[in-house]
């Protein structure tokens, strides 16, 4: 009963993170938040490139060492996943040298942004021991520190030199510092035991199942894909003012994702379970109820989040002006993404490859709508509002999509 606070306090945390955005928004002028926003941008694609996939396999083999007394190959891993972030992050850095990145910003914002995101993937990666030994309630307090950390030196920094490379920076340092911590602590205590982890590490680095490691990491890549493709394709086209405005509105979204996340850290394994125990049909049957009521919640919530959030905009943000225009479509496809349980019951079942095609396809559909529709060649395309059409299209075909082939695997289990 005492790891049920994990969900209040890991909420709280969640919640700090979303608030500080719109902190942001009201320290920092138009342009250093479009800045902001295009550094955040990288920083999450990054992270989401998952230590090349070991953060999946970590994640999925860190709980079965643990049980079966194999805390060294776990610390072995854990390094290994460390050692592929870091080298991630070099990669990423010499790619952005070549790659030209049209942001409209300082060119070591992309930079910066990478080592935001290396700090918030060694955060996860280290906080997947506390998750793996069954304490939600410590990584929870974890988060929490993070978060309050991490919001009082972005909003000081904020305040004190109104420059949102400075934001990124003082954000990056805080959070390298907490995540070397926990690393730290996890690997050994002391420095004999962090190099001699690190060593082994390296040794063992050929063993890796990287086959299982990619298939993960592609199914990650196509998730975020479908998630953020229209936050690149506006942060690619749109000046600063439109771009701000969009990144403002689409906070929503990022809302939506932490919302699914956290009623996900429960709902997962408990439809686990129930696979376990009864078959594909019976965990359909609660995934199907746990989605519905999720996605009447949030539509019926939208509405009054409407008006809240347009008083709240027209009373302390009238600089965002378009942005109220993107509040509605972005409340229906944060509804879908804290709603989708559907990807989770693929993937408990087995049904990954499945998943993957899925989503390539509705994405594809979805893609080749929009460009019917909004004719991003024309300069009336590329507008704040055709963006979030995209962002709603790749919402409701992937969600229905997603459904429709849950719904045919749980039919062909009970097939004669």
């Amino acid at each position: 009963m005492r790891q049920l606070w994990y969900a209040p306090v890991l909420a709280l945390a969640t919640a700090l993170m979303m608030l500080r955005l719109f902190a942001l928004a009201r320290l920092l002028d138009i342009p250093n938040f479009a800045q902001l926003s295009a550094a955040l941008l990288v920083s999450t694609t990054f992270t989401m490139l998952g230590c090349l996939g070991l953060q999946s396999l970590l994640q999925r083999d860190m709980p079965i060492m643990f049980v079966r007394g194999r805390e060294r190959a776990a610390r072995v891993l854990l390094g290994q996943s460390v050692i592929v972030a870091y080298a991630s992050a070099v990669v990423a850095m010499l790619a952005a040298l070549v790659v030209p990145f049209n942001f409209g910003s300082p060119a070591n914002l992309v930079a910066l942004g990478i080592v935001h995101g290396l700090s918030q993937q060694l955060f996860v990666v280290a906080s997947v021991e506390s998750r793996s030994r069954g304490e939600p309630l410590r990584f929870a307090v974890q988060s929490l520190v993070r978060s309050l950390v991490i919001v009082a030196a972005g909003l000081a920094t904020a305040r004190l030199i109104r420059s949102a490379p400075a934001v990124v920076v003082a954000e990056a340092l805080v959070s390298l510092a907490i995540a070397h911590g926990l690393l730290w602590e996890t690997m050994g205590r002391a420095m004999s035991g962090v190099a001699a982890t690190i060593r082994i590490a390296f040794d063992r680095m050929r063993r890796i199942d990287w086959r299982a490691a990619w298939v993960l990491l592609l199914v990650s890549l196509l998730a975020f894909a479908l998630t953020y493709a229209d936050r690149w394709g506006a942060a690619s086209v749109l000046g600063s003012h439109d771009f701000a405005n969009y990144s403002f509105a689409g906070t929503i979204l990022a809302i939506g994702l932490s919302a699914q996340s956290l009623v996900n850290a429960s709902v997962y394994p408990m439809l686990a379970r129930l696979y376990a125990r009864e078959g594909r049909r019976a965990c359909f049957s609660l995934c199907s109820k746990l989605s519905l009521i999720a996605l009447v919640g949030g539509l019926v919530l939208a509405l009054p989040a409407y008006f809240v959030l347009e008083f709240a905009m027209q009373r302390w943000y009238p600089a965002y002006d378009i942005a109220l225009s993107l509040v509605a479509p972005f409340l229906v496809v944060a509804a879908l993404r804290v709603s989708d349980f559907w990807s989770s019951y693929m993937m408990i079942t087995g049904l990954q490859d499945r998943l993957l095609k899925t989503n390539m396809l509705a994405g594809g559909a979805a893609a080749l709508l929009w460009i019917a529709i909004a004719q991003p060649w024309n300069a009336a395309g590329r507008t704040p509002a055709r963006f979030a059409l995209l962002a709603v299209l790749l919402g409701v075909i992937g969600y229905a999509a997603v459904v429709l082939a849950s719904w045919r695997s749980s039919r062909e289990e009970a097939a004669p």
